[in-house]
Order: structure tokens, then C-alpha cells, then sequence
């Protein structure tokens, strides 16, 4: 039978075998630093433009990005400009993490070993306990007589009354202050601060909280009412990249807005199933010039 072998002289990618072996990464992250490590030393590494060359979506890439930077495969560091603006995401591909590179130069320590002490077991006495002089315990009959009297009354006590309405007022509170520690979070708050400013921030912010506790059943949105369930839903999947995302739209919007609570909330709502597609957009209108497809 006859074997016809390739001689391939070009297109080659040298690289460690290292990622390849290491267990503890997904074969779909081993994929993806194969092919970070395989571009051009200049590429322009970011989730973007890895989307248009790979199947995968930008939340699957996100989530292999994510993967290799915490294995220490992979370091990116946010850019400033001249004005102290974050603008793009450095990249630094690593074909072995710098931790295991560390660890190999540091030298290793044996354990000594440890004796195991021998401990004797006290005797314990019992104590002798002696009793106590007796609380008077009898109720006087004026107090017996005021029970009486307020256990016949089924009507809620205004000072009990005015304790329920204080706790359901704490609850809520808390409930409001527990969703903004949750929002800062997911929006990387202090770091969007730094780049857009606290009071565009907290316009965002506020916005979300305000939605987020809400106890109203339906929510209107663009003149459509959606379940409340489904707005929070939807709000609690946003992160910087989305915040990011909407005010680069509202800095190119030229529309005068009536109702801006309502086309923030609009924004918002609409951030996590527009923000790829617009993207997409960008990425293909850099490589084709504006042709059209």
C-alpha cells in the first residue's frame, strides 16, 4: 500500500508542550492558548477580535480567558491614555505560568519530624456545689391582674405595631444596601469610577438598585411591561464590559433623550443581548473598510 507523506517547509508554530500536558486546564483553553500562542507577536489580542476567528462566542472566550489568567497563563493589564482613561486591555501570553517557574527555583525544605508529646491525664474532682438562695419568683397580683387584662385585648399593642413597621422598614434597607455591595461588584465600581467619573457611576448605579428591589410584579420597559423576575434577571448578568459598552453608545448618541431614567433602564435591560452584535459590527467594519458583506 502506498504512503504519500507531506513535506511541510512553512506555517509552522513552535511551542512548549507544557499547557498541553497540564491537567488541571480545560481542552478547551488548552485550544484557545494554542492559538494565542501560535498569532503574530503583534497581534491585537482582545475578546473581539478572538471572536472573529474562532467559533466560539465572546462568553465562551471570556470564560477561557478567565481560566488561562487564573492558571497564570495569561497577564493583562488595562491601558490609560493621556487623559487617564482606561482604554484598551495589554495582554501577556505565557507558554508556562509564572508560578510553576517560580516554585521550580525555590528550594525545597525538608519536614523535620515531630514527636508527639505524651500528655498525662488529669484527675478531675467533683465539686462540691452549694445552693444558692432562691430568686423570688411569686408575681404581685397588680401584675397578675395587668396580664389578665392585656391578654384579653386581641387588638396589636400601637408600641408592638410601631416595631413590626420599624422592622420591615430595617429589612428593606439592608435588602437595598446588600443589592448595591452586589452591583458595586459585578461593575468593578471603583475602577469604572476612576475612568467615567463616581456621578455617572452612581446614575448607573442607583438605577439597577432601584430596579433590583423593586417589589412591583411587572416592570415597564420601552412601553413593554416584562416580569420583574426576568428585568432583575437580566440586570444581575452585567459586568464593566457592559457598563463599558453603554457609554461608548450614549458618547455617539446625537438623539436628544426625553425620558433619560427610561432609556437608561432601556440600555440596561437590552446590554447583555446587543453588546456582542454591536461588537461584531465594529470588528467587521476594521477589517472590511465599511464594504458591505
Amino acid at each position: 500500500m502506498a504512503v504519500f507523506r507531506v513535506q511541510k517547509t512553512r506555517d509552522y508554530t513552535v511551542m512548549s508542550n507544557y499547557h498541553l500536558r497540564d491537567k488541571t486546564l480545560s481542552l478547551k483553553s488548552k485550544g484557545l492558548l494554542s492559538l494565542m500562542l501560535s498569532l503574530p507577536e503583534d497581534w491585537d489580542y482582545t475578546l473581539y477580535g478572538l471572536s472573529v476567528i474562532c467559533k466560539d462566542g465572546l462568553s465562551s472566550i471570556r470564560t477561557s480567558i478567565s481560566e488561562l489568567e487564573g492558571a497564570g497563563y495569561l497577564k493583562r493589564r488595562r491601558l490609560r491614555n493621556g487623559k487617564g482613561q482606561l482604554t484598551d486591555t495589554e495582554y501577556t501570553i505565557l507558554e508556562q505560568p509564572e508560578n510553576s517557574i517560580n516554585k521550580a527555583n525555590q528550594p525545597t525544605c525538608d519536614n523535620p519530624p515531630l514527636d508527639k508529646p505524651i500528655l498525662d491525664k488529669p484527675v478531675q474532682g467533683k465539686p462540691i456545689l452549694e445552693n444558692p438562695t432562691q430568686l423570688n419568683i411569686d408575681i404581685s397580683n397588680t401584675q397578675k391582674e395587668n396580664t389578665d387584662l392585656s391578654s384579653t385585648n386581641l387588638s396589636i399593642p400601637p408600641a408592638r405595631r410601631q416595631q413590626e413597621s420599624g422592622n420591615d422598614v430595617n429589612d428593606r434597607i439592608d435588602m437595598i444596601e446588600s443589592y448595591r455591595e452586589v452591583v458595586h461588584e459585578n461593575l468593578d465600581y471603583h475602577v469604572l469610577c476612576e475612568c467615567h467619573g463616581v456621578e455617572r457611576m452612581d446614575e448607573i448605579v442607583e438605577l439597577m438598585v432601584e430596579i433590583l428591589s423593586s417589589q412591583r410584579p411587572l416592570i415597564r420597559i420601552a412601553g413593554d411591561e416584562y416580569p420583574t423576575a426576568l428585568v432583575k434577571n437580566r440586570l444581575l448578568k452585567l459586568d464593566s464590559s457592559h457598563i463599558e459598552y453603554l457609554f461608548e453608545c450614549f458618547d455617539k448618541n446625537t438623539t436628544k433623550v426625553r425620558n433619560i431614567k427610561g432609556y437608561l433602564l432601556a440600555s440596561l435591560f437590552n446590554a447583555p443581548i446587543t453588546m456582542d452584535s454591536y461588537y461584531r459590527a465594529e470588528v467587521n467594519y476594521d477589517l472590511y473598510g465599511g464594504e458591505t458583506q
